[in-house]
Parts: C-alpha cells; sequence; structure tokens
C-alpha cells in the first residue's frame, strides 16, 4: 500500500500497519489499521479523549532558540508554489538569527510533475516548468534526486513539443520563400536549379524525420550531457551527491527547449536560459556552488574552443603558403 507523511508529504510504499519512519525525512509515524478493533470510548489509539486538551508542544531548551516551524500540509504551501524552507526564509538559519549553527538542508519534496497522476498531467506539467524556469534555486535545492524517471519525461516532452513547431515554422517559411524564388530559379544555371528542386523536395522528410527522432535523440543527448557534466564535477570536487542529482538537474534544465515554439529568436532564448538555469540547478542540488557548476558546464566548451583555435593555427600557415605557391605560378604562367 501507498501511505504519505504527514510532514514532508513525500510518498511511500510499505506491507503493514504501526509506526513507520519515513525513508525522505527520516520522521516516525503511526498508521492505523483500519479494521482494527477500537478501544473502549470510540477513540482511535492515540488520540485523545473526547474534550480532552490536545497536548502542548514541547518547550524549547533553555537558552536555545524554539523548534522550527513544520511544513505546512500539502509540501507545496500556497497554491502555484513550494512553501520556504523551515526558518521562514531562504538563507537565513532557524528563528531569522545569524548567531546559531547552519541549518541542515530542507526535506526533500517530488516534484509536481512527479505527482501528474493525483494533480493532473498538464497542471503538473506547467506548475514545474514554471518553477523550473522562474525559481530554480529553490525548485533545485528542495526537488528529490530519486524521481529521475519523471526528470527525463519532463525533458524529452518539451524538447520534442518545442522542436515539433520549430519545425512547423520552418516549414512555413520555407514555402513562403519558394513562392518568390521559383521566379529567380528560371534565370539560374540547370546545376544550380537541380540543387534547389532536391532540396525543396527533401526538406518536408527532413523536417519530419528531426521531429520523430527527437525523443530519442533527447533522451541519448540527456545521458550523455549528464554523464561528462558529472565526470567534470568530480574533478572539480563539486559532485557531493550521486549521478542521480545531476541527471537530475541536466533532465529539468533541458525542459527549456519548450521556448522554441516562440518564433524568431526562441532557441536563443531557450539555450542562453537553460545554460543559466542548468548552472544554478546543478550548485544547489549538488550542494558545490554556481561556481564549480559554472566550471562544469563551460569547461567542454572551452576545451571544443582551444582545440579549434588549435586546428587554424597549425592549418592556417601551410593553407596561406599554398596560396602564394599557387598565385606564383599562375604569373610565371602567363609570363
Amino acid at each position: 500500500m501507498i501511505a504519505r507523511c504527514a510532514r514532508c508529504q513525500g510518498t511511500f510504499s510499505t506491507d503493514r500497519f504501526g509506526r513507520q519512519t519515513c525513508p525522505h525525512c527520516g520522521s516516525e509515524l503511526l498508521l492505523q489499521d483500519p479494521s482494527a478493533p477500537q478501544p473502549a470510548g470510540g477513540s482511535p489509539q492515540g488520540a485523545p479523549p473526547p474534550g480532552a486538551e490536545p497536548p502542548a508542544p514541547p518547550s524549547p531548551p533553555a537558552g536555545g532558540s524554539p523548534p522550527p516551524p513544520q511544513p505546512p500540509a500539502g509540501g507545496y504551501g500556497p497554491p502555484g508554489g513550494w512553501a520556504p524552507p523551515p526558518g521562514g526564509g531562504f538563507g537565513g538559519p532557524p528563528g531569522g538569527g545569524w548567531g546559531g549553527p547552519p541549518p541542515g538542508p530542507p526535506p526533500e519534496l517530488p516534484s509536481p510533475f512527479a505527482e501528474r497522476g493525483t494533480r493532473g498531467f498538464f497542471p503538473a506539467f506547467f506548475e514545474t516548468w514554471k518553477l523550473v524556469a522562474t525559481r530554480p534555486a529553490e525548485f533545485f535545492r528542495r526537488v528529490r534526486a530519486d524521481q529521475t524517471g519523471s526528470a527525463i519525461l519532463f525533458g524529452v516532452i518539451a524538447t520534442t513539443v518545442g522542436q515539433a513547431v520549430n519545425a512547423l515554422y520552418s516549414w512555413l517559411q520555407f514555402a513562403s520563400g519558394m513562392v518568390g524564388f521559383e521566379q529567380v530559379m528560371e534565370k539560374m544555371p540547370q546545376a544550380q536549379t537541380r540543387f534547389f528542386e532536391l532540396y525543396r523536395a527533401n526538406l518536408p522528410a527532413f523536417l519530419l524525420g528531426s521531429v520523430v527522432l527527437a525523443p530519442v535523440m533527447t533522451f541519448i543527448s540527456i545521458y550523455l550531457a549528464a554523464g561528462i557534466v558529472h565526470l567534470l564535477l568530480m574533478l572539480f570536487r563539486g559532485a557531493k551527491r550521486p549521478f542521480d542529482a545531476t541527471l537530475t538537474a541536466v533532465a529539468y534544465a533541458e525542459g527549456l527547449n519548450l521556448l522554441m515554439v516562440v518564433p524568431g529568436c526562441g532557441g536563443l532564448v531557450a539555450l542562453v536560459w537553460g545554460l543559466v538555469v542548468l548552472i544554478i540547478g546543478l550548485g544547489e542540488i549538488q550542494r558545490c556552488g554556481a561556481g564549480k557548476a559554472a566550471l562544469a558546464v563551460f569547461a567542454p566548451l572551452i576545451l571544443v574552443c582551444i582545440c579549434c583555435c588549435g586546428i587554424a593555427g597549425v592549418v592556417a600557415p601551410a593553407f596561406l603558403k599554398g596560396l602564394g605557391e599557387a598565385a606564383k605560378q599562375g604569373k610565371s604562367v602567363n609570363l
């Protein structure tokens, strides 16, 4: 059966009633057996008798700060977002002071998309997208890192939809441009005309193939990017948590590719925004900070640029030398 923790609202499977320990936050809870006989008086076991005062909360230790408030029921706070971590803010220790010990990590919560079975598919998808795009630090600080299946599905769906709409835009632009380009093709040589005819005939199949293969290619790219980034984080001593945490950050950041549905600059905005979200998300979910996360994300790009510059530095002199010799031979022939 499925049980839900009253503290962190995480769900887990169990095969017995009685006292349980939440595998997410470690709190102890009591699962009542509905078929068990009730004690005399009709009150369930462990509940106070009718009319009795509820037990008073434990008093704080002398000289210490009061215990932090528990997360509200539902785990996400008010409708439309997550609740702030215990202590009343993001960045200060519990109780609002700065003289006590640093607070521990907040309890992890499932993303709204991971609860799409109860929330509804589309509300859960767009709620998760809004959290990833507008509140990445808070989202990745508290999201569970063991639900990689939901994270990958989220990234695959968002990227596939974005590429499908972008392919439709490309086809419409090409079709509208070819109407006026046909008159220009009549004045072109036959070889060039044949090339454009071949391009026009194969473009629909190419765009359709890119859309059909988008889920598979996105799935592969998520795992490939997560593997490279996680290895670099280990190299820079920034991998504080297992590979699943890095995979979760990369997959949810991939969801920003949904911005490709915006015509024109949607692809560029998705690329830049996705990189920013990925750096923030890696720093929070791996507890390594944005500096090491940015280094792990941009290190492959820097390495590619260095390799390209090195190849250009080796090839360019030989190319220029060949051009010079060809020019000299041309002059000698003319003479």
